[in-house]
């Protein structure tokens, strides 16, 4: 058992972290409003914010020790044991952090957890194993690194420099060409300037929601000088998590704002669609449910706003001859996610895949033809439950739905 007194645990957590963080950790009142939101305590497991929290400071001896002290009790020090188990099963969805009646920033102070715990030695063999893969491929599925770019079509001119620059991500690049490919058919045939990375690499999105990055942080300088180098203005993003982690992480590592603005794809789709640079065909009645992924959206509510996050997407599906577009009972920041974040998917996939299959259901009842989202992770995880329960739903990205019914 690691205790509150041990110098060791005591200079780790200083340096994962922040004044604020310190002090959330004894705000907790308990009043259990995480509990009843929290999706993985929902699935079976006994979990949630409040449990994680008082588990840091042991027996009501919060890790600031500033109660203690103040009430004159010793601090006696957690067992960190199963509050890193409880880590490991956390998705990082945040919705705790929106009910939290003392305004705890909860999703970073995961992320502070397990870099503290980390470096205090608890560690899981799957998220260990994508973590080396993502420092020696540059990626998380340990692909070959050279096969990277292989999925770009060869009709599709990329300039060397423009004024937008496009991301594509690991998940794209690798496991879902198709959506990658569909992005760039839009730009093409909307006539966009834009370039790519010479060299693109992992954006570390895994590393920061596991608390790994630091190692990666010249990688991460040296995409960011080459977008700047290529003149880039504006960075468009088809994954949700590349999108949060070049918005909020990358800054941290460059030490100072960007040289560029990031935007989500569907924000530019939007755009292409008021400027009429996208046309429609033929009308195909489509009932379309849209899952907001909680890293291109709660997550980014304060840095993007909630006009690019949540209404964005939606705008597109609705300007889609045909659609009809409904809504999830929880939806924009009460939105439940797919299961697949915070590292579960590779961690505990089993809960990610009960997660997600609550969700294929819901779908279910709402009578959608089509599950949409602007996070390839969570098609994927979505789509996989829907493989597994038989589902007629088709999921797919936004982003494919347009270029499905352009003219």
């Amino acid at each position: 058992m690691i205790r509150l007194k041990d110098p060791t645990f005591t200079e780790i957590q200083s340096r994962w972290f922040s004044p604020l963080q310190m002090l959330e950790l004894d705000a907790c009142t308990r009043c259990q409003e995480c509990v009843a939101a929290c999706p993985v305590v929902r699935a079976g497991f006994p979990d949630g914010a409040m449990e994680r929290i008082a588990g840091w400071g042991g027996t009501g001896v919060h890790a600031t020790g500033l109660i203690a002290r103040l009430l004159g009790k010793p601090a006696s020090g957690p067992d960190l044991t199963a509050v890193f188990d409880s880590l490991l099963r956390c998705t990082t969805c945040g919705k705790c952090s929106v009910v939290c009646e003392s305004g705890i920033s909860t999703t970073e102070l995961w992320e502070s957890m397990r870099g503290a715990g980390r470096e205090l030695g608890f560690r899981n063999a799957a998220v260990e194993k994508t973590i080396d893969a993502i420092a020696q491929q540059k990626n998380p599925y340990s692909a070959v690194p050279e096969t990277r770019a292989t999925w770009i079509p060869e009709n599709v001119p990329i300039a060397s420099s423009a004024p937008v620059g496009f991301f594509a991500g690991c998940t794209v690049a690798f496991r879902q060409p198709e959506l990658g490919r569909a992005a760039l058919r839009i730009l093409a045939r909307s006539n966009t300037r834009f370039c790519m990375l010479g060299n693109e690499s992992c954006c570390g999105s895994f590393l920061f929601r596991t608390g790994s990055w630091r190692e990666y942080s010249a990688t991460i300088l040296s995409m960011i000088q080459d977008f700047e180098e290529r003149g880039v203005k504006t960075v468009l993003f088809p994954c949700a998590g590349c999108l949060k982690t070049a918005t909020i992480d990358w800054p941290r590592v460059y030490g100072r704002p960007l040289p560029f603005r990031t935007m989500p794809f569907s924000v530019f789709l939007r755009d292409l669609i008021r400027e009429k640079k996208i046309r429609f065909g033929t009308p195909v009645p489509r009932r379309v449910a849209y899952h907001d992924p909680c890293h291109g959206g709660r997550h980014l509510v304060h840095p993007l706003g909630k006009d690019w996050v949540f209404e964005a997407p939606r705008d597109v599906l609705s300007a889609i001859p045909g659609v009809e577009l409904v809504e999830f009972p929880d939806n924009r920041e009460s939105g439940i996610c797919c299961g697949a974040g915070g590292g579960v998917k590779i961690g505990v996939p089993d809960l990610a895949s009960i997660i997600a299959h609550e969700k294929i259901e819901s779908v279910h009842q709402m009578k959608a033809d089509i599950l949409a989202s602007t996070c390839p992770f969570c098609r994927r995880n979505l789509g996989e439950a829907g493989v597994t329960a038989g589902s007629n739903v088709e999921v797919l990205d936004v982003i494919e739905l347009v270029d499905r019914m352009m003219e």
